[in-house]
């Protein structure tokens, strides 16, 4: 490198220091710039031209602004744009001077990366350049362009924008404009951080952004001179010119380093690349992101048991609401921070947001922050794929569990501190046998009245589920009938076909079925869902069907649920529930008549368990059961109807029903 090259790019100590603070590096505007630039460079080309527009360019500029107003996060982009330009206006017009209004600028576009800055600064430059160059060709013509000249004060100007043209500025603007685009590019993103052409070039982004902005200050100043001032300073703004094209060869010199090693970071269809990225240990990881929330996140996660919420952009709004619900009765006991992992090459920024807006915690970095050896270990060592994970921390950095949002799902915030051993004793508290309980499945979230039905030993409480309405009508009519019969307060509950959002509504069914809706609906799911994950993670699988009612009960409900097939659960007081299929319930209460004898009241739910057991026989249904793989595969299942070891598939699928 020139050691005229080398000085462009220096400044005093304390000015560095003063750049730096003006820089927010957690950056949440983040947006596709690509279409201002074509702008930029369309204002600049026609600014320095006297002839007049035909059809085909006026088509073209429509295009292009059409294009820009579909651009995610352009609106907040184009206000900043408005700001600057005026903050620009006014440094030129005897404000504050060109120092102090560089940095002015650059705290205004504080949540911007270094070289967004650039764009946009230069696009509030074009738009004065459009400004004043409109009212120059129409001054004579248009009585209104007079006017307006007047009053924005540039009556008396009569910039040659061919000169600006000619002496190379505009091109060396667009230049440095385009360079600074291509380092906001997805395979410059994907390099590592640590490595060195990345560093050297983000070392050299502050300095950079500064000296670009200041020159652009320097540059609106002297166009804002009479006629016989700017004649006189035609050689300052060749100098500026050369500033910027001697900025833009540094810069091209970091680029091309950069572009050799994103080739080496591809996204190769035939090779992992997650090889050429260095493995990190698991401590090292949880340094690294508690390293993130440090700087980003307020005091009070200090030194707190920390959830770690991780999950792509595609993460259920019912599954935050939920965690919501159970995140502001925590007494502040530990505290959650979202640590977002999405593809960089189809980040969507204003989804980025729209989650944010709903989570009452806060996020460890913005996405694009976050380097990718992070990513890659996250990835590995917690086996996170798509499906949201939380991986439980101590204040010492200790992981205690690599997901424990299937203990949140079944026992909410009685299972803090969310270790292994957390989980384990609270499975111990509960009787394998007899452990298939109302209050296992349903909580005050779902179901606020659920205590109060728990502990009424003559409340007879029938979930059911499915989207055949023709079933729901005679299984409901049946088991109405019965609950009178039997002289039982009957409580009608739909949970819906599945976890998916589809199934039926109040305006289907009768106004005396509970009906679950929402988030309300998908904890449900979940919880059962979560019951399989615990247990299987605890090892319950091919022996357990021999003593643990709960898990075969959990797989009943699921295997039906997954299919949309109709299902039904009886439960009275604190009594071992009774799970049947769609078909096995509307037999059990369309026959009330033959089981009825001494089951009234309090034997109710005992006669029907009785007489399920004399129906059922050796009739045996198809069980299909559907988990999300959640860092792991369950393994070897059985069957809780036949005691046969079910077949597994593997199956991919891009989104929920």
């Amino acid at each position: 490198m020139a050691e005229g090259s080398s000085e462009v790019l220096r400044v005093a100590q304390g000015v560095l220091e003063q750049i730096v603070s003006c820089h927010n590096s957690f950056q949440p505007h983040h947006v596709d710039l690509q279409h201002l630039v074509n702008l930029i460079a369309y204002i600049f080309q026609n600014a320095a031209t006297t002839a007049s527009k035909g059809e085909d360019q006026y088509a073209q500029l429509n295009e292009m602004i059409n294009r820009l107003e579909n651009v995610s996060g352009m609106r907040q982009a184009l206000e900043d744009i408005r700001n600057i330009s005026c903050e620009m206006s006014c440094c030129s017009s005897g404000g504050s001077g060109v120092d102090e209004t560089t940095m002015q600028l650059l705290r205004r576009l504080k949540d911007y990366a270094w070289n967004a800055k650039v764009v946009l600064a230069m696009a509030a430059f074009a738009c004065s350049i459009g400004e004043l160059s409109m009212l120059m060709k129409h001054r004579n013509t248009d009585p209104m362009a007079k006017y307006v000249e007047t009053l924005k004060g540039h009556h008396y100007t009569t910039v040659d924008f061919t000169v600006l043209q000619r002496i190379g500025l505009f091109k060396a603007m667009i230049d440095v404009v385009n360079t600074n685009m291509a380092f906001l590019a997805p395979s410059i993103s994907r390099i590592p951080k640590e490595v060195q052409s990345i560093k050297d070039a983000i070392a050299c982004f502050p300095i950079a952004s500064y000296k670009i902005l200041r020159i652009v200050l320097q540059v609106t100043t002297i166009l804002s001179k009479r006629k016989d001032s700017l004649e006189s300073t035609i050689q300052e703004l060749i100098e500026l010119a050369k500033e910027v094209s001697l900025i833009n060869n540094i810069l091209q010199e970091k680029l091309l380093l950069c572009q050799r090693d994103a080739e080496k970071y591809a996204p190769y269809p035939y090779e992992d690349i997650t090889k050429l990225i260095p493995r990190i240990s698991i401590s090292e990881l949880v340094d690294k992101i508690m390293h993130y929330v440090r700087m980003q996140v307020n005091e009070n996660l200090r030194n707190k048991h920390v959830l770690f919420l991780i999950s792509d952009l595609d993460i259920p709004v019912e599954e935050i609401k939920v965690l919501n619900w159970l995140y502001q009765r925590t007494d502040r006991t530990y505290e959650i921070v979202w640590l977002p992992i999405v593809d960089l090459s189809t980040y969507d920024v204003k989804r980025f947001w729209e989650l944010k807006q709903l989570m009452k915690w806060s996020v460890v970095v913005e996405p694009s922050r976050i380097e990718t050896d992070v990513v890659e270990s996250v990835k590995r060592e917690w086996n996170f794929i798509r499906h949201s994970i939380a991986v439980s921390v101590t204040p010492a950095g200790e992981v205690v569990c690599q997901n424990a949002l299937p203990m949140l799902w079944i026992w909410g915030n009685m299972a803090f501190p969310f270790s292994d051993r957390s989980e384990q004793i609270l499975w111990n508290s509960i009787d394998e046998l007899n452990g298939w309980k109302l209050d296992l499945l349903l909580d005050e979230f779902i179901v606020p009245d659920i205590r109060s039905w728990v502990e009424n030993r003559t409340s007879f409480v029938c979930l059911f589920g499915g989207g055949d309405i023709s079933w729901i009508q005679e299984f409901t009519e049946k088991v109405k009938y019965a609950a009178y019969a039997a002289g039982v307060s009957l409580k009608l509950v739909y949970v819906g076909k599945n976890k998916a959002k589809l199934g039926l509504s109040k305006t289907d069914l009768s106004r005396d079925i509970n009906i679950i809706e929402s988030e309300f609906r998908w904890r449900f799911w979940t919880r059962l869902e979560s019951i399989l994950y615990s247990k299987i993670r605890h090892g319950k699988t091919v022996t357990a069907y021999k003593t643990d009612i709960v898990i075969q009960e959990a797989l009943k409900v699921v295997g039906h649920g997954g299919k949309g097939e109709p299902w039904a659960i009886f439960s009275m007081g604190p009594d071992t529930m009774v799970t049947t299929d769609g078909g096995t319930g509307l037999t059990i209460m369309s026959n009330y008549q033959k089981w009825r004898q001494d089951t009234t009241g309090l034997r109710f739910l005992e006669g029907l368990k009785h007489y399920k057991g004399v129906i059922s026989g050796d009739v045996h249904g198809c069980i299909k059961v559907h988990l999300p793989v959640l860092g792991q595969v369950p393994g070897i299942m059985v069957c809780p109807d036949c005691s046969k070891v079910m077949d597994m598939f593997y199956t991919y699928r891009c989104c929920d029903e």
